[in-house]
């Protein structure tokens, strides 16, 4: 009787944490995007800026998971070979803020997997296509 009780309050109060985890992490959607970029860094806003802007940013731009490993592969091949590059991960930006990004992604990679890279010329290249990026950036 006393386990039934026991399981009963932990299920009750693993329901209301869950509740209360997922209405903050829903507070963004109600929160107009002009006010979430206020509430981001510095960097985090010129990135995002940039982002919406790659043709005016003077090197090589990814668009980027913090979770994706061809990402990660990406920049090792980029920093092994010293190309210089900026690179945002759009999944650490709020939910508003990171469709607004993804959409802007979806210009240059209507699939939009990752990494999408603009190189400074326009060029496109999606994924870790190591091949691609010696064939481009390496002269």
């Amino acid at each position: 009787m006393t386990a039934n009780i026991l399981l009963v309050f932990v299920a009750f109060a693993l329901i209301i944490i869950g509740f209360v985890y997922f209405k903050s992490k829903s507070n963004d959607q109600d929160i107009p995007v002009e006010e979430l970029l206020k509430k981001l860094s510095q960097e985090e806003q010129t990135l995002y800026q940039m982002a919406l802007k790659p043709e005016n940013v003077p090197n090589t731009f990814i668009y980027a998971l913090s979770t994706c490993n061809h990402c990660k592969k990406t920049r090792a091949f980029l920093d092994e070979h010293n190309i210089p590059y900026t690179i945002i991960y759009i999944d650490t930006y709020p939910k508003p803020i990171y469709k607004i990004l993804l959409d802007k992604l979806k210009i240059y990679n209507p699939r939009g997997s990752y990494p999408t890279i603009r190189l400074a010329t326009g060029q496109i290249i999606t994924g870790f296509r190591e091949n691609a990026l010696r064939e481009a950036l390496i002269k």
